[in-house]
This record gives C-alpha cells, structure tokens and sequence, in this order.
C-alpha cells in the first residue's frame, strides 16, 4: 500500500458500467468471449479476490450464466449449475440414507451434488420455490447445507432476471413468475451487477460479438489464477491497515442516503466497507497489467464503484437513482476529508437543502457570503411548486438582506421570485368557478392575520398576506394557500431562531 489516507480525485465523474469508459482495457472478459464487461471488471475480480457472493442481474440472453460458467473453466474450478426454478433439494446433497445406527441421516453423492463444489451458481434465484428458498439461504451465507459445512466452496453465484418495475409502465419485457428478491437472501449476496445487454453495447462491440462465435477460445493476457491470488493478497492486505477516513466516509453516507430513504442496515455497510477495499485491490491489480506506469487508483473512485455494486435493492426493484448515489457519495467523501470542528462536517451531511442553509446562518461569519450564497440558490431550487420556491425566497431575503452581503447573482434569483409578493399591486382579476375556492380560502386566511406591523409576529402576519394574496391567481397549482401558510411560517420561525442562536453565540462570528 503505497497510500493510505483517502482523496478526492481529480474529476469525479460518474461511472456507469456500460456506457462510459470504453477505452478500458478488458483483462478478464474478453478472453472470455464477452464484450461491454471492461469497466465492470474491477467489481468481478473484486468478488473473486473477497470470495463474497456476487449475483448477476439481466434480461434473457444477456451472457450471465455464459460468464459465470466460463470463469470457473478459466480458473480450474470445480464447478455445480442449479436451475432454482427447477432444481430439487435431493439434487443437491445427494440421496439421504440412514446410518448404520439408524440415528441420522448420510448422504450417497450423485455427480449433481454440492459437497465436494468449489464454485456453485444458482440461476433463476428469484424463481427459487419457497421452500427451496429457505435451503440456500446457509449456502449463500455460511456455505453449509443441513447444517454441515461445505469445506470445498470457495464461490457462490447467482443469476436472475430484473424484476417487475411497477413505477415504470413502458417495461417491454415482463418475465413471469419473476419475484424481487427476498430482502434477508438479498442481503445475504456482496456484489450486484447489471449485466450489459445487447442495447448497451457499442456498434463495435456488437460487431464482436457476431465474429467471436467463430473464433473459438481466447488466450489470456494474464494467468486468471494468478490474478485473482495477487488481488486477493492485496485485499487481505487492506483490511489489515484500511485507509483513514474510509470510517467517516461510510458513517456520511449512511446518514445522507438514509435522508433519502434508501436504508442500509449495520451488515450492509460493513459489506460495503470490504466492498470498497476488495474493488481497490482489484483495481490496482488490473492497472499493474494495463497501465503499469499510471498513477496509482484514486479510493474515491473505488468508493463511488463499489457501491453501485453493493446495494441490494438493485435485485428488488431492479433500478436504482444513479444521480442520488453519486451526491451521496460526494457530499460523504467531502466530509470525511474535514477536520470535525469545521462547518461544514456537519452541513455537508444535511441532505435537505432548506435545513442546510438554516443550520448555515447558524454559524454566521464562519460560512462566507459566498457559500451562504450558493446555498441559498441550492435551498429555492430544492422546492416541489412554484409556491414553495416563493415563500423560502421571501424568508430568505428577509431574514438575510441587513446582515449579510449575499452576491448580487443570489439577490437577483430571490428578486425574480418574490417580486410579485414585495411589490404593492392592484388588478381586477376573471375568476373561473374552479378557482373561487382558492381566492375564498386565500381570503379567510387573510382575515385572521394582524394588520399593523410593531412585533416580530405581526411583521411575520404581514407578509404572510402579501404571500398569499401575490401567488393569487396561478400560484397554488399542486398546493393550498392554507400549506403555503403553515410552511413560509415554520420557515420563517426556523430561521428567526437560527439568527437568535448565531447573536448569543460570539464564536459563530470567529
């Protein structure tokens, strides 16, 4: 290990695993037989070098159980198929016979069983009936079956079709009695993998694939064996001496994609922690055989990786957000290179924009203009409605405009929203019967709020009126003026108490 301490990359781009990177040498893959699987390497011969469950995840005809089989050949390995949709339990621990006591039960091997495997692949997992289910479960997990350990096995595999996306009414292809896959037997699996289709596949890497059926086998630029040893030395290797910072790293994003309601339980993120290092080793070893004079790997690459291979929800909705991952991932890796007494430790890990910018004028001078700036734009740009964006402008630029110099782009931006709200008007306006109900709860809302402005509640009433009154007529679509109301007060009352806090705390101003 020539570097411990985690760091940023120079670009962090985001990795997607068919359609960017396609200079990537392929090392493991296409000698194989198989092309768009470069990028994807690192995640493979990371599972390799773990020996962690890995599943694979793919239309029909996407070359799933194609590699998997081919890569136990490749590496010598003693090797068992099952078709879970077909597949009985006697196939696989042989034909139970008593012992000569009549006390328990021994099993007579047929050339299908798992005792003496080194590599078993399950296909069709999430067509598993589910009283098989629960039989492969110690298999997946602590490679045992009927409670003894299978002393062989050293890979467990898996292959399924994606599931039914019922947010996604376009699905082309519905595979029946297709199920997501249970939670606890997906969580049991290290490594997910969507598995590149025929669409994903450049015209160069199509064309490929028609002439490789001709050419028979491949010889590897690398001795596959020798790689997976090498790799693996090298993982065992980071989990003795981790890099720094890789701890708060996993704590950040837990907490970030937990905001986002993406839950990863304790294992989860300790299999994501071997994960990470398990994709670096590998990442390392395949760049040794590549690009041998190249800079060593980043880890946040590594990081970034690694988890959009780790979640399980990927075998039990069959997508993921792509685009959360990744600010999740930033944002964490952000905060896990700062010095815990900075500001932003704790802002960076408030994935709510609104409540970053509100814990922000906490720390007053300590969050330059600049930033305070930059999150304000981020806190208005985060709202659901037009509605909303309108009333955060407007408490913002109340409860900022006299004791900050936001940049005058920012006072622009909150200008444009609030300028119908702050500007005094009057104009007839044609109502249509369906918006009668709106002008009449805008109204007796209206009523209920103080006229003179002399106390903070009453300069709060007045501005809730010409809130509401200036989002008249349009401005209530997908909302209610009554939910206007209550939100620009909770908001207005959040960051009243956020400038209380900062004027009794001298420091926030060091």
């Amino acid at each position: 290990m020539r570097s411990k301490s985690i760091k940023p990359a120079a670009g962090q781009s985001a990795i997607h695993p068919h359609k960017e990177e396609r200079t990537m040498t392929s090392v493991l893959t296409q000698p194989l037989g198989l092309e768009g699987w470069a990028a994807l390497e690192p995640v493979v011969l990371a599972a390799l070098a773990s020996e962690d469950p890995l599943i694979l995840i793919g239309r029909h005809g996407s070359a799933k159980s194609f590699l998997l089989e081919r890569l136990a050949q490749a590496l010598r390995l003693d090797y068992r198929f099952y078709n879970a949709s077909l597949v009985n339990f006697d196939d696989l621990v042989g034909i139970p016979v008593p012992d000569e006591q009549q006390r328990s039960l021994r099993y007579i091997a047929t050339p299908t069983a798992i005792w003496d495997a080194e590599v078993v692949f399950i296909d069709e997992i999430n067509r598993t009936k589910p009283e098989l289910q629960n039989k492969l479960f110690p298999i997946i997990h602590e490679r045992r079956v009927q409670g003894q350990q299978l002393e062989k096995l050293r890979y467990r595999w898996a292959a399924m079709n994606p599931p039914v996306r019922s947010d996604d009414p376009s699905e082309e292809e519905v595979y029946l009695g297709v199920e997501p896959l249970d939670p606890a037997l997906a969580d049991r699996f290290a490594f997910f993998i969507s598995a590149p289709s025929w669409q994903d596949l450049t015209d160069a890497e199509k064309r490929a694939v028609l002439s490789d059926q001709f050419k028979g086998g491949h010889p590897f630029p690398v001795d596959p064996t020798a790689l997976v040893a090498e790799a693996a030395g090298l993982y065992k290797a980071f989990c003795q001496d981790p890099p720094t910072g890789l701890q708060d790293y996993l704590i950040g994003l837990e907490k970030l994609l937990g905001q986002g309601r993406l839950y990863l339980s304790a294992r989860r993120i300790t299999v994501l922690h071997r994960n990470i290092l398990a994709v670096q080793a590998a990442r390392v070893c395949l760049q040794r055989r590549t690009t041998p004079d190249g800079p060593v790997p980043e880890w946040v690459e590594a990081a970034l990786l690694a988890l959009r291979h780790s979640l399980p929800q990927l075998a039990q909705t069959g997508a993921l957000d792509q685009a959360a991952l990744l600010a999740a991932h930033r944002q964490a890796w952000q905060v896990a290179k700062l010095d815990k007494e900075d500001p932003w430790h704790e802002l960076l890990q408030v994935r709510d924009p609104l409540e970053r910018f509100i814990r922000a004028l906490r720390y007053g001078e300590r969050i330059a203009n600049l930033d305070l700036g930059q999150l304000i734009l981020e806190a208005v740009a985060a709202q659901p409605t037009e509605a909303h964006r309108v009333a955060v402008a407007l408490a913002v630029y109340l409860a900022t405009h006299r004791n900050r110099s936001i940049p005058g782009t920012v006072v622009e931006t909150l200008a444009g929203e609030i300028e119908r709200v702050i500007q005094p008007r009057e104009k007839k306006e044609s109502v249509h019967s369906s918006g009668v109900s709106i002008y009449r709860e805008a109204g007796q809302l209206c009523a209920t709020l103080a006229d003179s402005g002399h106390t903070q509640a009453e300069v709060r009433d007045r501005y809730t009126r010409n809130l509401l009154q200036g989002l008249l007529p349009d401005g209530f679509q997908k909302t209610s003026p009554s939910a206007i109301k209550a939100f620009f007060e909770d908001v207005w009352q959040r960051l009243e108490f956020a400038l209380k806090e900062t004027h009794l705390n001298p420091g926030a101003s060091q």
